[in-house]
């Protein structure tokens, strides 16, 4: 099986559409029978957190993929220094750039938003 790694450093804003293009594209991936992770880190933690108006749409999709499979890993310094304090969203994971590391090296592709 193909394993397809997506690392999202981009805030889900309405004017920079890179979160939900991400988002869209994990899940295009996955319905190809493809393995799928997301990696947040920076901004993109941001999808984690309850969506503004413009971005319900998009954290809806990513809730939805998470129970179809997407598998969701986050880095524990973005979290921290983006002010987390939140509890993750049940298939999300923390993580670190370790991890990240391993989940590229076990990747057949890797896009970055």
């Amino acid at each position: 099986m193909t394993i397809a790694l997506i690392v999202l450093h981009a805030a889900p804003e309405a004017d920079n559409p890179r979160a939900d293009t991400a988002v869209r594209l994990a899940g295009a991936m996955l319905a190809e029978g493809k393995e799928v992770r997301l990696f947040l880190a920076g901004q993109g933690i941001g999808l984690l957190a309850p969506a503004r108006e413009f971005a319900k749409s998009t954290r809806a999709l990513f809730l939805e993929l998470l129970d179809l499979g997407l598998t969701v890993q986050c880095c524990g310094t973005s979290l921290k220094s983006q002010g987390w304090a939140g509890s993750l969203p049940d298939g999300v994971t923390k993580s670190s750039m370790k991890g990240l590391s391993d989940w590229i090296s076990a990747a057949d592709e890797v896009v970055c938003f």
